[in-house]
């Protein structure tokens, strides 16, 4: 199973979703750009030649679908970069997400993956792993920007780029692609045959849970269908309204020097379906998203 040809034109992509505007408010806004910022840089998307049969398709379908070109248009419209950065599709051998101070690399091995996870739910399955890739890119940009800009972190920058991704896609209204994000995690701890303790990155299932209470606190009324035991626990999504705010806020505060306009992002991939099935069978169900009520608004690994 490979990413479906159906994502071939731009025109394809209109009548599977929306698109999207992000706006971040006044305080966003290009005329308050400090003139000091020096725009020299684009996001710019390249597709390695892969040797691997089984990647072939994928990678001509991640071509055709022009889905992460569009996003990087917008995305040379409206955040200002000191450099350059190739965002890189390519083979590796193993599935894996990386900044390395250059480029972001995406391997096809982690698409693939993606894409064998949703398999079982025949019925957004392709677009869940796109999900997933945007998921993957928009974490590996806030390394590229948190790098490139010296910007301020406190806590672990895995843990802050997590959060990162997660309000990017929120305040583009696509909670089901940080849903996707999330996914991945619950199926890597199931991978797991000892907790990584020593590793940067939080472990997997709580990275589920807080991207999780991300999109629930985003808009706890449109997600109130994820409280529950087989998905966010009542105890925990409590304070999921406060923490979203506050770390929005945060997120809105580090990129306002650095916007030229307000942040209008195409990351249209479908409308979400009713019920999606958790990798590794974490949980058999997802909750039904009340659609269109949701408010617009040098790192390793994923």
């Amino acid at each position: 199973m490979t990413i479906p040809r159906t994502l071939a034109t731009a025109a394809t992509l209109a009548t599977l979703g929306y698109i999207s505007l992000l706006t971040l408010g006044n305080a966003l806004r290009g005329s308050q750009v400090n003139a000091a910022i020096v725009d020299r840089g684009n996001v710019n998307i390249v597709y390695r030649p892969v040797e691997a049969e089984k990647l072939k398709p994928l990678r001509q379908d991640l071509q055709r679908s022009r889905l992460f070109e569009t996003l990087a248009a917008d995305l040379n419209k409206t955040i200002s970069l000191p450099r350059n950065v190739n965002v890189e599709f390519l083979e590796c051998g193993s599935a894996d997400a990386y900044y390395d101070g250059r480029a972001i690399g995406i391997c096809y091995e982690l698409m693939q993956r993606y894409v064998d996870r949703f398999a079982p739910d025949s019925t957004r399955s392709e677009d869940a792993a796109l999900h997933a890739g945007l998921f993957t890119l928009f974490h590996e940009l806030g390394h590229v920007l948190i790098d490139q800009w010296d910007l301020p972190v406190t806590g672990r920058e895995e843990d802050a780029v997590d959060e990162f991704a997660a309000i990017m896609l929120l305040e583009a209204d696509q909670g089901e692609a940080a849903l996707s994000g999330a996914r991945q995690f619950a199926a890597d701890a199931a991978d797991w045959k000892a907790l990584p303790f020593w590793d940067d990155h939080g472990l997997d299932m709580q990275r589920f849970y807080n991207v999780s209470c991300f999109v629930y606190g985003s808009d706890p009324k449109a997600w109130a269908s994820l409280v529950g035991d087989d998905w966010l626990p009542q105890e925990r999504a409590e304070s999921c309204p406060a923490d979203y705010r506050q770390k929005s806020n945060a997120w809105r505060t580090l990129l306002q020097p650095y916007l030229k306009q307000d942040l209008a992002l195409s990351v249209s991939v479908s409308r979400p379906s009713a019920h999606t099935v958790l990798p590794q069978g974490q949980h058999q169900t997802r909750p039904t998203h009340a659609v269109g009520t949701h408010p617009k608004l040098k790192s390793s690994g994923r």
